[in-house]
């Protein structure tokens, strides 16, 4: 059975924009899969104004083991935004959350497995994101 990758926007508000990914792997690993795309986002403000960049605030991962998720941002050179494994919750409100720092930033999310290559079985994955808007 090949991988599989679903993505849901549970809000997408003025400020905020939460979104949910479930996936699976099984002898294919995930390769650059991008999740949330900043220019497919609503605006920022009742004027129209779209939001130039993000940030992320909350991670909430639920990783089946023997498995590696990597979020990154997107970017002309991507950087590793946080290396998910086993379960577990990253709030980064208090200090105004992950800013966006790829080299030249293109305003995406994505994710890779690692892990699920070698795998014979479904291992699977969700992940929320809560992620702050600015223009």
């Amino acid at each position: 059975m090949a991988s599989e990758l679903k993505v849901q926007t549970l809000n997408d508000g003025f400020k905020n924009t939460t979104i949910k990914i479930d996936g699976f792997v099984n002898a294919v690993d995930l390769t650059s899969q991008t999740v949330l795309d900043l220019s497919l986002l609503g605006q920022v403000d009742g004027f129209g104004n779209l939001a130039s960049t993000m940030r992320v605030t909350r991670i909430n991962f639920d990783v089946e083991d023997s498995l590696q998720v990597n979020l990154d941002w997107g970017g002309a050179t991507p950087n590793n935004l946080w290396r998910c494994t086993g379960r577990g919750e990253i709030k980064g409100k208090s200090f105004g959350g992950f800013p966006d720092n790829a080299t030249t930033p293109n305003g995406t999310i994505t994710v890779s497995t690692l892990g699920g290559a070698a795998s014979s079985i479904n291992l699977a994955f969700t992940i929320v994101l809560e992620v702050v808007k600015a223009n």
